[in-house]
């Protein structure tokens, strides 16, 4: 049996890394792969069509899962960014 134990405490190796916010941005200011808040969840934009009267942004979260919501002109999101 073998002794060998990961010290966890002592390792450079593991990073815990949060968001945090950074800006508010209109929608009209949204740009492909910014991180934002939307249903108090941080999603990754991976396109944005715009429409008469505001956009259509195709989402991503942290667990894959894609979603395209539809955003007035002048609604504002939290711009978020790993830190």
């Amino acid at each position: 049996m073998s002794n060998n134990m990961i010290d966890l405490e002592n390792d450079d190796t593991i990073t815990i890394m949060d968001y945090v916010k950074v800006d508010v941005l209109t929608a009209g200011q949204l740009m492909v792969d910014d991180l934002i808040v939307i249903n108090d969840e941080v999603v990754s934009i991976v396109t944005i069509i715009s429409l008469v009267d505001g956009y259509e942004l195709e989402i991503i979260n942290d667990f894959g899962e894609r979603e395209t919501v539809t955003v007035g002109e002048y609604d504002q999101f939290d711009l978020m960014m790993l830190q």
